[in-house]
């Protein structure tokens, strides 16, 4: 099985739902106005860090949020594809063997420093529920892949919220943070039941009404 911070909590999130979607793909989730306008922005992003694209006039005011990280000192990458097999150890995102995969948004490594700096766009509405796990994961990521980086910055950028949380982690933490996401990994992989879970994100469901008795 193949793992990320998203498969991951959606598993987390209703059993019933990860597995409908993700093992058997019976329903797949459909694109909404809102996940749309995401990558919308994300590609404006990615190509302004990267080639110096103009934003469009209509993120222009999210300016703020993504000119400062293209002053960091180091090498600039976004939107890079990196993975992670079952004995922690680097390699490709689309390797047969990887277990653990992450696109990171925005990454900045200083190899002077062994600082890198990673972010990752969002336009939720609110900074309220933000889950700092998913810089935790990309943090492990990020320093298994790079043995010269001893600390990592995380942001997570509400660019509609016009907020930022922030979470950093050293290589101290290391064994504990891949110890954590395996056994993550495990709960999925020993699953045997796959119960529903009721949340405010049931409306969301791709399952058809019928499919899970919350629906």
């Amino acid at each position: 099985m193949k793992h990320s911070y998203s498969s991951i909590k959606a598993f987390q999130q209703c059993p019933r739902q990860y597995h409908e979607v993700r093992i058997l793909r019976k329903y797949k989730s459909m694109p909404t106005e809102a996940t749309m306008y995401g990558e919308r922005v994300h590609k404006a992003f990615e190509e302004y860090i990267r080639d110096g694209v103009p934003l469009p006039e209509a993120f222009a005011h999210y300016r703020a949020f993504v000119e400062p990280v293209t002053k960091f000192d180091g090498e600039i990458i976004v939107e890079q594809k990196i993975g992670m097999r079952r004995d922690f150890s680097p390699c490709g995102f689309y390797d047969e063997d990887v277990w653990f995969r992450g696109i990171p948004d925005y990454l900045c490594i200083n190899r002077d420093t062994g600082v890198a700096r990673v972010g990752d766009w969002k336009t939720g509405k609110s900074a309220r529920f933000a889950d700092t796990s998913q810089l935790e994961l990309m943090s492990a990521l990020i320093m298994q892949h790079h043995p010269e980086v001893k600390k990592v910055k995380g942001a997570l950028f509400f660019v509609v919220a016009k907020d930022i949380i922030k979470a950093d982690y050293t290589r101290e933490q290391l064994p504990d943070i891949l110890s954590k996401w395996a056994g993550y990994a495990g709960q999925v992989e020993d699953a045997t039941v796959w119960n529903p879970r009721a949340s405010g994100l049931c409306k969301f469901c791709p399952l058809p009404p019928g499919a899970c008795e919350y629906r």
